[in-house]
């Protein structure tokens, strides 16, 4: 029977058929802003009027991310390149304007498509947000959206347990906002705990629930596809920074917001108002910029695996090496760290895709760890079979827990600002620069960057401090990076 192929096939093919009249194995790029029309109203084949709308190759881009977020490999297809889940994605000419879109999506007239806002006819409505979510995220939600009469809440949904989010849920709250991981703390809130709560509301009118995934990209996390026994995906929409992961290169400025299939099929004025909003806001991602971001995500596969494998091995020398040999680092936070307080979400959480990579690189799931000698008795060791004790070696790497995205973060111990940021600029690799994703590695300081523009109280209260570092790791040398990291903290705690 057919069948989807699976993820890096996919990833390569969908979207990127050969040109039909050439025979092109790369798609052209369309730059035209208009297109002929046969009649006053008839348009072509494609349905396309004018680009700020709809234009061919963001359309491609759009059936390839599609592809990715909602498809799983046992969906049966006719033809491997074209998705046929159900779902719909639309590409922005930013994250932030996904962002924008969506949260006036909230306050938008249920006749155009919205949620309708406090009562149905536009204008208000309540966004319940995880409380660490990226500083331009917690701007638009906070300041930005004012005029609409957008409410938001903040909440720590760790802390406050089923009963503190069932509560927090308002009878307008038309959208419950969430990454995974967060930034930058790197937190893992209860997702499941959240999705089994929201779907145990009444269908019509519960609010949707939206993951901003751009920290580990459909290659490690798809949470609009049912997985591990769930009746339903953990979440209705995922917005993503394409800017990030699935560019990877550093070049390309664009964003996303999928919506999946079975929320596609309840709510179907949901794409109807995106659309809208889209088209009428204009903020339409260039043609230019889709057909790069095509050729980028033919490489997400690769990509993150290295950024994962180097990131778990960085986060295990940090939080061992450094901690306990060099006393420099504390508060070392990697989700995919056997020893970090989320792992025990991570395994339940990783797309089926990456558990296939992993297993081929020897991993097992549920997670399995062999002994160190370090760690334990030589009696324990006996008992427990061969210690595995090369530092350089897959079987040491597969014991220190699972790559999860390439993103840690960790603090300096005791720095001043003045030493946090003497380490960034000592650092001969890492670029101290916002942003993340990218084949190189870089390095920022969110209290004072990225983050800065949030209330005092709030960094207190997130521990967002002026020694907190974020690091995302990229696909360098995992040697140079180590030994380029730790010069760094020298010269930063001696001066």
């Amino acid at each position: 029977m057919p069948r989807h192929d699976h993820f890096s096939t996919r990833s390569i093919h969908v979207g990127s058929d050969p040109d039909p009249t050439t025979g092109a194995v790369v798609p052209s790029l369309s730059v035209a802003t208009t297109f002929m029309q046969d009649g006053v109203g008839k348009l072509r084949s494609g349905g396309f009027e004018y680009s700020r709308s709809a234009n061919p190759t963001r359309s491609a881009l759009e059936s390839l991310l599609t592809s990715l977020e909602t498809c799983p490999t046992d969906t049966v297809s006719e033809d491997a390149r074209h998705d046929i889940s159900g779902g719909e994605s639309l590409v922005f000419s930013s994250g932030s304007a996904a962002t924008a879109a969506i949260a006036h999506w909230v306050t938008l007239t249920e006749e155009e498509g919205g949620a309708g806002g406090r009562d149905g006819k536009g204008h208000g409505g309540h966004v319940l947000a995880v409380n660490d979510v990226y500083g331009g995220t917690a701007r638009y939600l906070a300041r930005a959206s004012r005029p609409t009469g957008l409410e938001v809440t903040f909440l720590n949904m760790e802390k406050a347990g089923e009963q503190g989010i069932r509560e927090a849920i308002r009878p307008d709250t038309k959208l419950i906002w969430l990454e995974l991981p967060t930034n930058p703390l790197l937190l893992v809130p209860p997702v499941r705990l959240i999705s089994d709560i929201v779907n145990s509301l009444p269908s019509e009118t519960r609010p949707l629930i939206l993951v901003d995934t751009t920290f580990l990209s459909p290659f490690y996390f798809t949470p609009l596809i049912a997985s591990n026994g769930d009746q339903h995906p953990l979440a209705d929409i995922t917005l993503s920074s394409l800017s990030k992961y699935s560019s990877g290169h550093s070049d390309i400025i664009l964003g996303s917001l999928t919506i999946s299939p079975k929320t596609n099929q309840l709510r179907p004025t949901l794409l109807k108002g995106l659309r809208f909003l889209q088209n009428s806001m204009g903020a339409s991602a260039s043609p230019r910029d889709c057909h790069l971001l095509i050729r980028s995500i033919k490489t997400l596969s690769v990509r993150m695996l290295k950024h994962g494998l180097n990131a778990l091995r960085i986060s295990n020398w940090l939080s061992i090496t450094a901690t306990k040999d060099l006393n420099y680092v504390e508060r070392v936070r990697y989700p995919g760290l056997k020893s970090d307080e989320s792992f025990k979400y991570v395994q339940d959480l990783i797309s089926k895709n990456a558990k296939k990579e992993l297993q081929f690189l020897g991993w097992k799931f549920p997670f399995q760890h062999k002994p160190s000698s370090t760690t334990t008795s030589s009696s324990e060791n006996e008992k427990q079979g061969e210690v595995v004790d090369d530092e350089n070696s897959l079987e040491y790497t597969r014991n220190l827990g699972i790559p999860f995205g390439g993103m840690i973060t960790f603090a300096i111990k005791n720095a001043t600002s003045e030493q946090a940021e003497k380490f960034c600029t000592s650092l001969r690799i890492p670029i101290l620069a916002e942003s993340l994703g990218g084949v190189e590695s870089l390095v920022e300081i969110p209290y004072g960057m990225t983050h800065s523009g949030l209330p005092k109280e709030t960094l207190k209260e997130l521990q967002i401090t002026p020694n907190l570092i974020r690091l995302s790791v990229g696909i360098e040398d995992y040697d140079d990076l180590i030994e380029d990291i730790e010069q760094a903290l020298k010269i930063a705690l001696s001066s």
